[in-house]
């Protein structure tokens, strides 16, 4: 008996652009069974960047999205019985099963932080795919302090974004950077919250 087993992406979700967050799940006959961990991953290039913790959302939507489904089948089958009773019951829980996977996506889109799309957005103009540096396991700092020594014409210190998101007078390409490598010091919460102060639509006018 041929048994297919292996690593596979599920539940896709969090979209931006053509990049999404999806779940590595160990799976059998394509079937989900365990997460192993949860990426960003670039629809066009297949480039992925793991995440610095599981995603919660993508995981059940892994599980929802192929077992619901295949769930269902039995239930159909169940709805050929001659029974009333069986049937209504069988009715009522494809509707219901249905109405979770549909509903998996419409959530998906209503929740997504405005801010978060803004930062991946960001991401998307300089780098070319949509991630959000404080969610990566991999620091991006490295690339982001690189593009800004490409756009500087002097020298710049260790904490230049830091200098440039408290000062008025900044061009809003180098406040973007700025914010983008505020957002790989994952730990420090002040400057996550200046960051995001300094994103369009609530920077505040000096």
């Amino acid at each position: 008996m041929l048994i297919i087993w292996g690593k596979r992406t599920y539940g896709a979700v969090h979209k931006v652009g053509d990049t999404s967050v999806k779940t590595v799940f160990g799976h059998l006959w394509y079937l989900p069974l365990f997460p192993m961990s949860s990426h960003y991953v670039d629809g066009k290039t297949g480039a992925s960047f793991e995440l610095n913790g599981m995603n919660g959302r993508s995981v059940l939507c892994g599980y929802m999205r192929v077992w619901l489904p295949v769930v269902l089948v039995f239930f159909l089958m169940a709805f050929q019985a001659n029974h009333e009773e069986i049937k209504t019951f069988s009715a009522l829980a494809m509707f219901l099963m249905a109405a979770l996977v549909i509903g998996s996506y419409i959530f998906d889109k209503k929740v997504v932080s405005p801010s978060t799309v803004q930062v991946r957005n960001m991401m998307k103009r300089h780098f070319g795919v949509a991630v959000d540096p404080y969610q990566c396991l991999t620091s991006l700092q490295m690339e982001i302090d690189e593009r800004m020594h490409a756009h500087s014409s002097g020298s710049l210190d260790a904490f230049w974004y830091k200098n440039m998101l408290n000062s008025p007078a900044v061009p809003p390409e180098m406040v973007e950077l700025a914010v983008l490598r505020a957002r790989c010091d994952q730990h420090d919460k002040p400057l996550q919250q200046l960051a995001l102060q300094k994103l369009p639509g609530v920077r505040t006018v000096a």
